[in-house]
């Protein structure tokens, strides 16, 4: 058995552990396979001498691995199939808004369109919820989208959208609540103030908490 050979049954765990609970519905042994791949990278850079453990060291390129992976599979996907179909949406919507008067709802899209409004209604969430990530808020006079607002100028090895979604769930109330209102329903500080029964002050100084909690949490993780 080489030295490969070991660390990669040392801590195939490691690289179950990061597909099961991150890349759940894709294949096993693909996403097995790239994670060797971020192993033995994590072992050709990691330093005997670092104060962390390589299984912590291994996280980040498992992870990164993995990531770049689905996502090379998805950028194919979303392209051809998503961002059309999209696209088509946003233009019956204008058309039909004219029309109606109104804002046309998924059912009267799915028939303009002919599609079936199961999909529909999956591609504007699936949409929507990248535009949320990307939406550019007014941050003390600086526009920021609530990526560029826990991001710095380290390497994060691409696993924004994920480990982001990921932290915002397990965050308590009214703290997940107040970064919803804020970044994917685009309310100001003095409307979530309303919502939640909080002076603005207390917005500003929990969304603040909060932003410092999310990027601590990719900090230790990359």
């Amino acid at each position: 058995m080489n030295k490969y050979e070991e660390i990669i049954k040392v801590n195939s765990g490691l690289i179950y552990m990061i597909m099961n609970k991150y890349f759940k519905g894709y294949d096993k042994d693909d996403l097995y396979q790239v994670g060797v791949i971020g192993v033995i990278k994590a072992y050709n850079n990691y330093k005997n001498d670092h104060n962390t453990k390589f299984s912590t060291y291994a996280f980040k390129y498992i992870y990164g691995e993995m990531y770049n992976y689905i996502n090379n599979i998805k950028s194919i996907k979303v392209s051809n199939e998503y961002i059309s179909l999209y696209k088509k949406i946003c233009t019956a919507r204008n058309m039909l808004s004219q029309k109606l008067m109104k804002e046309p709802s998924v059912n009267e899209l799915a028939m303009f369109l002919e599609v079936n409004p199961l999909i529909i209604d999956n591609v504007i969430k699936a949409m929507n919820k990248v535009d949320s990530l990307e939406k550019i808020i007014s941050n003390d006079g600086k526009d920021l989208s609530l990526l560029d607002t826990i991001r710095d100028n380290r390497d994060f090895y691409n696993i924004d959208y994920m480990l982001l979604n990921d932290e915002i769930s397990k965050l308590e109330s009214p703290y997940k609540e107040l970064i919803y209102l804020r970044y994917f329903e685009d309310k100001t500080q003095s409307e979530v103030a309303d919502i939640l029964g909080m002076n603005q002050v207390e917005v500003s100084r929990s969304e603040r908490k909060t932003l410092k909690k999310i990027k601590d949490v990719y900090q230790n993780v990359v």
